[in-house]
């Protein structure tokens, strides 16, 4: 009887673990998989980190970390940096389950998360340091508008939306680069 050779044995390892690893993926992204809580990090108000997995919260935007709004009083304030405040404190509530729906075109896993009864995207909308992001669904335009009308969070004072922030924080960006390209007259 041949004894099979070690790099035989090895590769036919490595082979299983590639394979595996490339199930686990694919569970992941087509939502059979849960994320279940980890050491949990907050990104922003609507983004997370479970170990290695970045989490976007579906339904939902919050305002980028820098962004600034004007309160009550019409003053800048750090409502980006408030937005991921609310989410940590949301999170430290208990264990985090989160289930994945999509995966966006950052390889971020677009989940629902829940901390025991507490749907997170729904609490951020509801407290005003989210809006319901309805271009990728309505499910939170209710909480939406009941925290506009108890004026909460963002909707104390004036906000520009966190896409609008976003784009353009693109253009200043490309017009930067795009001057430094130009050639001289």
């Amino acid at each position: 009887m041949r004894t099979r050779p070690l790099w035989r044995t090895l590769i036919d390892a490595l082979v299983f673990l590639c394979v595996l690893v490339l199930v686990l993926a694919a569970l992941q992204k087509f939502g059979v998989l849960d994320i279940q809580q980890g050491t949990v990090s907050v990104i922003d108000g609507d983004s997370l980190r479970e170990g290695t997995t970045e989490i976007r919260l579906y339904g939902i935007d919050a305002p980028e970390y820098r962004q600034t709004c004007l309160d009550e009083f019409r003053k800048n304030y750090p409502c980006g940096k408030r937005a991921a405040e609310e989410l940590r404190r949301l999170v430290a509530k208990g264990d985090m389950k989160c289930r994945s729906l999509d995966v966006d075109r950052y390889s971020r896993a677009v989940s629902t998360c829940v901390v025991g009864d507490i749907d997170i995207a729904h609490a951020m909308v509801e407290r005003g340091w989210a809006v319901a992001f309805i271009q990728y669904g309505t499910d939170y335009v209710p909480a939406g508008i009941q925290a506009h009308k108890a004026k909460r969070g963002m909707w104390a004072g004036d906000f520009e939306l966190p896409s609008d922030y976003r784009k353009r924080m693109h253009k200043l960006q490309s017009n930067v680069v795009g001057a430094d390209t130009v050639e001289p007259d």
